[in-house]
């Protein structure tokens, strides 16, 4: 059997690391004991964590009503907000041990600030591996970032001093964002010592961050396509502020963190980490050939599982609360890669601003967590459990409708294997993977040119003879994609990639990519591709 080569993603690698930095950063803020003394004069109103989510909303409703200008901005951004996140967990960590400023405005501006900068920089991270990156490194590199937090934290937490860690978290946000700089140079580097057609000037100029962007052919989805992709942001949105309101997160202030000074804290790091290693491979990854309605709802299966098991189990008085806490830590990390990753999908399938697509999913996000932390308080949990899951059920009972809904309208047969959605989807290959193109049928609701780029790559493909795993190296070379993707995404070394690029030019008697494209867009295969 051979062994494939493996390549490590070095962009990817650091995203990772600072996702898992951002992660630390907030949870340092809300649960360790640097902090407490301003938790505590601040939650004689209400709870801390509804400052910071106020920031996360104001920031995601900005991303919805602005998106050109922030995006226009972000070459002032890139330099301020960092240095006002630090300013803000500087404010709040400080805030009641000074006397010269109001210590709970000085805390609540704090938290505000802060709540703005954390967003803004998770945002910009999966931004940045939805555009640049294959679908499964950015997984893995989200999946990266919930484990690398997990022994950083525990090391900051029990190692550190409550001043350190008032410090380490002030520093955290501009460390985030230099290591954001490097994972950008890193990307930029590989996608400009790859082969890319030289004279197309809308690629080009298609940047991300300065990063070249993936190129995608843009069709008009249908809105049923359109509504079901945000009722999927809205219910992955919804279930994560529900894990994390009935976990140790979900009210700041609580010093537990999942951190215990006995052996078996390793077991809270392993554990958790496997688990979430299995999640995004089986649940996630595995799955991302499937249509959209379909993708993710083994994964928001998994959770609510977790749920219902914490639901059952739960006894205020019984020894299994530990193992309760337990579940719930694992779901939570469960429901944040579900989150990020249905927004990666969405920032891949939808014909809006990027920004605009964040901001609808931080939007429900911190609104939901906001209505949940105020109505749970201190409250016991377990008293709340059942009202957390009838209310994910009237959403996922919501979601079907809509889909079965969208299904008749269109005519087709809801037991059918594709839709005129799954054939947008599909036909519009935003999600970088050859064989949905190749699966894409003669659906008479697909539109005209999602068809006519379907129909081309098929017909070109058996016109010259391409074999099926050309035929997907066809496909993803005929988007634009860069051997690296195409070797990342199609599980393939370097040199095998090369090997099927060489057939392919050889079979269609061509030298290179931009001579290939030509001969697409000329409609060589008799589809009128040009004229469409």
């Amino acid at each position: 059997m051979r062994l494939r080569s493996v390549r490590v993603n070095k962009c990817g690698v650091f995203a990772a690391i600072g996702l898992g930095l951002n992660l630390v950063w907030c949870t340092l803020m809300g649960h360790t004991m640097g902090f407490m003394s301003s938790a505590a004069g601040i939650e004689e109103w209400v709870n801390p964590r509804i400052f910071f989510l106020a920031g996360i909303l104001v920031l995601a409703v900005l991303y919805i009503i602005l998106p050109r200008a922030l995006k226009h901005s972000d070459r002032v951004l890139r330099y301020v907000l960092p240095l006002l996140s630090a300013f803000g967990t500087a404010c709040f960590g400080l805030s009641y041990h000074q006397t010269f400023f109001d210590p709970g405005a000085l805390a609540v501006g704090g938290l505000f600030v802060a709540g703005i900068g954390y967003f803004w920089l998770v945002a910009r991270y999966n931004l940045m591996l939805a555009r640049t990156q294959g679908f499964s490194c950015a997984v893995w590199s989200v999946t990266g970032g919930l484990v690398v937090k997990l022994p950083i934290l525990f090391a900051l937490s029990l190692l550190m001093s409550p001043e350190w860690q008032v410090v380490v978290a002030i520093a955290l946000p501009i460390i985030s964002a230099l290591v954001f700089e490097i994972a950008c140079s890193l990307a930029r580097s590989e996608a400009e010592s790859d082969e890319r057609p030289r004279d197309d000037a809308s690629a080009k100029a298609r940047t991300v961050y300065g990063v070249p962007a993936k190129p995608r052919t843009v069709t008009p989805n249908s809105q049923t396509f359109r509504r079901n992709t945000i009722i999927m942001m809205a219910v992955s949105a919804i279930l994560l502020a529900v894990i994390r309101s009935v976990s140790y997160l979900g009210l700041w202030g609580n010093t537990n963190a999942n951190i215990s000074l006995s052996p078996p804290w390793l077991m809270g790091f392993i554990v958790p980490s496997l688990f979430l290693v299995a999640f995004a491979y089986f649940a996630l990854i595995r799955m991302a050939d499937f249509t959209l309605t379909m993708r993710f709802q083994p994964a928001m299966l998994l959770i609510m599982i977790g749920l219902f098991v914490v639901a059952l189990q739960a006894n205020p008085g019984s020894d299994s609360l530990p193992f309760l806490t337990d579940v719930i830590q694992i779901d939570e990390l469960f429901a944040h890669l579900l989150f990020w990753t249905v927004v990666i999908t969405a920032l891949d399938a939808l014909d809006m601003p990027s920004y605009r697509v964040i901001g609808i999913s931080g939007t429900i996000y911190a609104a939901a967590s906001i209505a949940w932390v105020l109505l749970l308080g201190t409250s016991d949990i377990m008293n709340n459990i059942f009202v957390l899951l009838a209310t994910y059920v009237v959403v996922i009972v919501a979601m079907y409708a809509t889909w079965l809904g969208g299904k008749r309208r269109t005519g087709v047969d809801v037991a059918g294997d594709r839709t005129a959605d799954d054939d947008a989807a599909r036909g519009s290959l935003r999600d970088g993977r050859g064989g949905d193109c190749a699966a894409a049928g003669d659906s008479s609701h697909a539109s005209p040119l999602t068809k006519t780029v379907t129909d081309t790559c098929l017909a070109m493909a058996h016109r010259y003879a391409l074999s099926p795993r050309e035929t997907e190296v066809f496909v993803l070379l005929a988007q634009g994609r860069t051997r690296a993707f195409i070797q990342d995404e199609l599980v393939l070394s370097s040199s095998t990639v090369k090997t099927h690029v060489s057939h392919i030019y050889a079979k269609m008697e061509v030298h290179d990519r931009q001579e290939m494209m030509d001969l697409i867009w000329r409609g060589d295969a008799g589809f009128g591709l040009a004229e469409a």
